[in-house]
């Protein structure tokens, strides 16, 4: 295999997991603000149309990674292939599927009056879980057959692991620095009371999916955990997810309970602090899942 390609796959691959997790993160703290002003609400819908515009021309250019790689030929340098691998692929029919799921989102996200309400956002959501689920059918998941066990799983995860980054990175970067600025103090406390709970459940979703497909991708064994690349990289994985616990935990344990309170010191900024902090390690825990999802599993080189 050529290794630009596997790299510019890889390199696309990261981009988007990050742009997927950012809108489905923005949908949800649109959905957590109550009576947010109308200017947030128009800049919040503004954020995901971009993301997910974003996210559909980053998935265009990962099928032209894909075709390449499973032709052997450049990418986009002949199209045949490219229909080849729409209408006779396992991985063009789950693409296909994501695409329209994508379109979907983009069309209710650019209507104004249904963005962070409850139905709107929800169907929008609902089109975002439909990609995910394109995603887990093209991955590794998909090997045990369609609509099986380690496939739903995956795509659990996946969602999982969305909403977590994405709350992170979407109130880290956007949100909180906005709401500091334009919101009462206690406005600014229930917004990140519900932030923590949430992330506190995405969390503990990704752990328990995160367990099966570990144990299903080594194996049932700790062995290719240290003696195979793809072992390696889920350790490197794992590490930057035990930092991100560790960060969001002393937010929840330490000024989530000063900011409630309204304790008069640096207690909202320190927990801004952290959760920018936080929003690096988890864009950094996208990629590496993304370069986890381009390597051969420990368990099947013992095959």
């Amino acid at each position: 295999m050529d290794r630009a390609t596997i790299s510019g796959s890889i390199i696309v691959a990261a981009l988007a997991n990050v742009l997927f997790a950012c809108a489905v993160g923005a949908c949800l703290a649109a959905l957590m603000l109550d009576n947010v002003s109308p200017r947030l609400r128009h800049w919040l819908r503004r954020i995901v149309v971009v993301c997910v515009v974003a996210l559909i021309v980053a998935d265009i250019v990962n099928l032209l990674f894909e075709a390449a790689l499973m032709s052997g030929s450049v990418p986009g340098a002949d199209l045949s292939v490219l229909i080849l691998v729409l209408t006779q692929s396992h991985f063009g029919a789950a693409w296909s599927i994501g695409l329209v799921a994508l379109i979907v989102w983009t069309v209710l996200s650019v209507a104004p009056r249904g963005f962070g309400r409850p139905a709107g956002t929800s169907v929008a959501l609902f089109a975002a879980a439909v990609f995910a689920f394109s995603k887990a059918a093209s991955s590794h998941a998909a090997d045990a057959g369609d609509f099986s066990l380690p496939e739903w799983i995956h795509w659990a995860h996946i969602c999982a692991t969305a909403a977590w980054a994405g709350l992170v990175i979407a109130s880290g970067l956007l949100v909180l620095p906005r709401l500091r600025a334009d919101a009462t103090g206690d406005e600014l406390a229930h917004f990140v009371g519900r932030l923590s709970a949430a992330a506190t459940l995405a969390v503990s979703a990704v752990l328990f999916t995160g367990v099966f497909n570990a144990d299903r991708g080594l194996g049932g064994s700790l062995m290719p955990l240290t003696h195979s690349d793809w072992g390696l990289l889920l350790s490197a994985k794992l590490g930057l997810v035990g930092v991100a616990i560790v960060l969001g935990g002393i937010n929840r344990l330490v000024y989530l309970p000063r900011i409630r309170r309204g304790v008069s010191d640096n207690s909202a900024a320190s927990f801004l602090t952290i959760l920018k902090v936080e929003a690096v390690v988890m864009i950094g825990v996208l990629s590496a899942a993304a370069v986890l999802a381009h390597a051969v599993p420990g368990a099947h080189l013992g095959a």
